[in-house]
């Protein structure tokens, strides 16, 4: 193995919820609004791009990375991903809160979290809400790299 692609998960039902999501908008701005014919297909070609676009990174053994930019699964640009060697990777358990314009709290998000540490300075590779993925991806790339696995829930 040369290099691990990583890559946030993303459900099939949610790309599908999402084009139909689309198509139904585009329909209606066309029947309801009156708009142009235009309008409606511009629309929807532009929320199929974002439906459709994701990112990756891909991390080598000679640690030349890269920062992937895919569209429905093929790999349009690419950019050279700068990030030092870590000394370790770290998997733990995250939550985040959500703050509307007042600052009272909306909601919060729990993701397992992936992140490569060097001294003290850290480079976030995944967050996901399934343990088993990030700690999946984590043993893959400590074998690619040689470095260990600091994982949380085994202190």
């Amino acid at each position: 193995m040369d290099y691990v692609i990583v890559e946030e998960s993303e459900t099939n039902r949610v790309r599908v919820f999402s084009v139909i999501t689309i198509f139904v908008y585009a329909v209606l701005a066309i029947l309801i609004a009156q708009l142009s014919l235009v309008i409606g297909i511009s629309v929807f070609c532009i929320g199929l791009f974002l439906v459709g676009f994701s990112e990756a990174y891909k991390i080598t053994k000679e640690f030349e990375n890269y920062k992937l930019f895919f569209f429905f699964g093929k790999v349009i640009w690419k950019t050279r991903l700068t990030i030092e060697f870590p000394d370790y990777i770290s998997v733990f358990h995250a939550t985040f809160s959500t703050k509307d314009e007042e600052g009272n709290t909306d909601g919060t998000l729990k993701k397992w979290v992936l992140r490569f540490f060097t001294e003290n300075r850290y480079f976030t590779v995944l967050e996901d809400e399934t343990y088993d993925i990030v700690l999946n991806k984590a043993n893959e790339l400590s074998n690619l790299l040689g470095v260990d696995i600091y994982d949380t829930t085994t202190l």
